[in-house]
């Protein structure tokens, strides 16, 4: 009986399955491929065949166009005698046309071989060539219409009279090139071709047709060709592509189009082929090619079961021989009897060795198992005891490991969230994904931290100090990323008491400056009450008098807004923003004063810009400050260069923004201390300013500086390194 479990049935018969799939396929591919280009190539021999006729056709009509402005160049519009035998001569001596005339620029035929009477009758304005001829003064071909001397469908070749002086058309001389002639072109071709040969022009109109009738009654070659995967009419493909191949469906089945638009010419030539004739030609040979491969397919058969025998013969021995072996394999070292002086008898050989090695190979195995798990206990201790908590993410987007650090930070225990998805642990704490982001797509490969807030379990917020790493493997793959955080709960009360104090001695020394600040003024105002008391009867200088103390006045309410201004806490509110919308808001502001100055403002702005969390009232109300200074700086007609862009600096994206003017710049000496309260270069300034502008910055996320050359350049530089968004968008 045999046994199908045996190689003996196994092997024949994979090898007979694998020779029938693999001829059987090869064939198949073979004829496709085979069938696909006999298609292609008679798409293509249809494609030449358009452009030949395509360049004779133009060539012809070229003939005509050169034969047409010879006679218009050489032609005296006030010799109408030559001009007459010009023409005559041109009909009697050239074939491709069989009709000239010579028009007036009113519209009128006064001459025209041959001559018909008609032409004295009508004007010709209203025809296509006249038209264009009158408004482009140049040579034209027109379309294709019944010609009012022979009555015949013509072509139209049409040249300009000029006079050289004026420029201006003194006359038109025109010749018929007759669709015969056309016609002629194509049957040389047609009389050896099965398909089917068209010329039309810009309308889809027919010039040259297989059917006769077609051409008698100028009827239009309608067909919605399939080009590039969209269906067109005729007069928009010709309108959209030069030449190319389509397809069309009809009644008996596809139609394959091979077109080429004519050169000098609003017209196309259109060659068509039905799918029947191509599957006709492939017929031929399909018979052919199956045969042959029923004879390949028998004789590859009866070498691949010779083949199954010569290999299965000494397996069937091997196998006995492997049996054996199974039995002495606690042995390791008895020695074989090597039976086959080949190939098998290496394997053999190669058998006894391995069954050698395998003792000492399970044995290095247990002990490997051994200490893995030994070093697993020993790492798995020193995440529990760290300080600091550790998440690790594996290849799969999923939690591995949270240590105790982290169960007390986020206050869960680390079951929860082990072998869940980082999408999981997101939805319970509110940990931001983005800064996983570049981390899981293998973009990032650097170590990057951060500072977010998450929830603990009890719902109270804590801030964080987020650090990730990355894992390779030995290929230099990322397989996991290392997630370390700690809480800044304490860091952050203690930076606020710092901040606090660090305010109150600040306005402490703030508070000592303005009251010196405001005895100026104040003494100021008691001098003036003095004397306005001893002169209450002089009108004029009571009311110079009251216009001091008003500015005095004035000047303590500047000074006082601005301190409280400096000193007051604002709340921002972050928010989404096209940093140039704020640029450009506070531009707006200050529109008036940069007309006044005629000061130039030159943008340097990129196509796009990242989006940057900010508050932008306040952020407005800094560039007002810093523009308001620039505009102050220059003279008329000065120059102020505002540059936004992009920077890398130390793996983190930064928005930077640059306030360039040429104005008198400020000494070196003096830069340092420009950002310091109620320090001033201006007669009437308070000092706060810029001061003010140093403190919307640095509570936006923010820094500034400042490079100055004496008499040259003064130029502020404003970095965003807060949270820039990556979508970019266009402004």
């Amino acid at each position: 009986m045999l046994n199908t479990r045996s190689l003996k049935f196994k092997i024949p018969l994979l090898i007979i399955i694998l020779v029938i799939i693999t001829i059987a396929g090869a064939s198949y591919m073979s004829y496709n491929i085979f069938t696909q280009n006999i298609k292609e190539q008679i798409i293509q021999k249809n494609a030449v065949i358009t452009e030949m006729i395509s360049d004779q056709i133009s060539q012809y009509l070229s003939a005509a166009q050169d034969t047409v402005e010879y006679v218009a160049k050489y032609a005296s519009y006030n010799d109408m005698p030559s001009i007459q035998r010009s023409i005559d001569r041109i009909y009697n001596s050239y074939k491709w046309m069989d009709l000239m005339f010579y028009m007036t620029t009113d519209g009128r035929i006064t001459y025209s071989n041959p001559h018909n009477d008609i032409i004295y009758k009508r004007n010709y304005i209203d025809r296509e060539y006249y038209q264009y001829m009158m408004k482009h003064k140049e040579t034209y071909i027109s379309k294709v219409f019944i010609s009012s001397i022979l009555n015949q469908p013509h072509i139209i070749v049409v040249a300009p009279i000029m006079d050289q002086q004026t420029g201006e058309i003194k006359g038109i001389i025109g010749g018929g090139v007759p669709l015969n002639s056309l016609k002629k072109i194509v049957e040389k071709t047609q009389q050896s071709f099965d398909g089917k040969i068209y010329v039309v022009d810009m309308d889809g109109t027919l010039l040259v047709s297989p059917h006769e009738e077609d051409m008698r009654n100028s009827k239009v070659l309608t067909r919605r060709v399939m080009v590039k995967g969209e269906e067109r009419e005729i007069p928009d493909t010709m309108e959209t592509y030069g030449e190319g191949i389509g397809e069309y469906k009809s009644d008996s089945g596809v139609v394959y189009v091979s077109y080429s638009k004519i050169p000098n010419y609003r017209g196309m030539v259109i060659v068509e082929q039905d799918e029947q004739y191509i599957t006709g030609q492939i017929g031929k040979i399909k018979s052919r090619f199956f045969s042959g491969i029923v004879f390949v397919l028998i004789t590859v058969l009866i070498l691949s079961m010779y083949f199954a025998h010569t290999i299965t013969s000494p397996i069937e021995k091997l196998v006995s021989l492997v049996r054996g072996m199974g039995k002495d394999l606690d042995e390791g070292t008895k020695e074989m009897e090597i039976t086959f002086m080949d190939e098998f008898g290496e394997l053999e050989q190669a058998f006894h060795h391995m069954r050698k090695e395998l003792g000492l190979k399970m044995e290095a195995l247990k002990n490997l198992h051994k200490r893995e798990y030994d070093i697993k206990k020993y790492l798995n201790s020193i995440l529990k005891s760290a300080a600091s908590g550790i998440i690790v993410i594996d290849y799969y987007n999923r939690i591995s490991i949270f240590n105790t650090a982290a169960e007390e930070i986020t206050g869960y225990r680390s079951q929860f969230f082990i072998n869940k998805s980082l999408e999981f642990l997101s939805s319970h704490t509110e940990l931001p994904l983005d800064i996983f982001k570049n981390y899981i797509s293998g973009e990032e490969n650097t170590v990057m931290e951060r500072e977010c807030s998450i929830r603990r379990s009890d719902g109270t917020m804590v801030p964080l100090s987020i650090s990730l790493s990355p894992v390779y493997n030995d290929e230099g793959k990322v397989i996991s990323t290392v997630c370390l955080i700690k809480d800044l709960t304490r860091i952050k009360i203690l930076e606020e008491h710092l901040r606090r104090e660090d305010r109150l001695k600040t306005i402490g020394e703030m508070s000592s400056s303005i009251i010196h600040e405001i005895g100026n003024p104040l003494a100021g105002m008691s001098n003036l009450l003095e004397v306005l008391k001893d002169n209450l009867d002089d009108e004029n200088l009571r009311n110079e008098l009251l216009m001091a103390l008003r500015e005095e006045v004035n000047m303590l309410n500047n000074l006082v807004i601005n301190f409280l201004d400096f000193t007051r806490t604002h709340k921002n509110v972050p928010v989404t923003t096209n940093i140039l919308s704020v640029i450009h808001s506070a531009l707006n502001i200050l529109n008036s004063e940069i007309s006044n100055k005629n000061v130039r403002i030159i943008k340097k702005f990129p196509n796009a810009v990242p989006l940057v969390k900010i508050d932008p009232a306040t952020v407005r109300q800094a560039f007002v400050n810093i523009f308001k200074n620039s505009i102050q700086a220059v003279d008329q007609n000065g120059k102020i260069t505002i540059e936004v862009k992009i920077l890398e600096k130390d793996y983190k994206r930064v928005l930077y923004i640059s306030v360039l003017d040429n104005g008198v710049g400020i000494p070196e000496d003096k830069i340092e201390q420009i950002f310091n309260p109620f320090y001033t270069t201006k007669q009437d300034g308070t000092g706060l300013g810029l001061s003010i502008v140093h403190k919307i910055i640095r509570d936006n996320h923010g820094t500034i500086s400042v490079r100055s050359q004496v008499g040259k350049y003064t130029e502020f530089i404003i970095c965003f390194e807060g949270e820039i968004i990556d979508e970019a968008v266009n402004y």
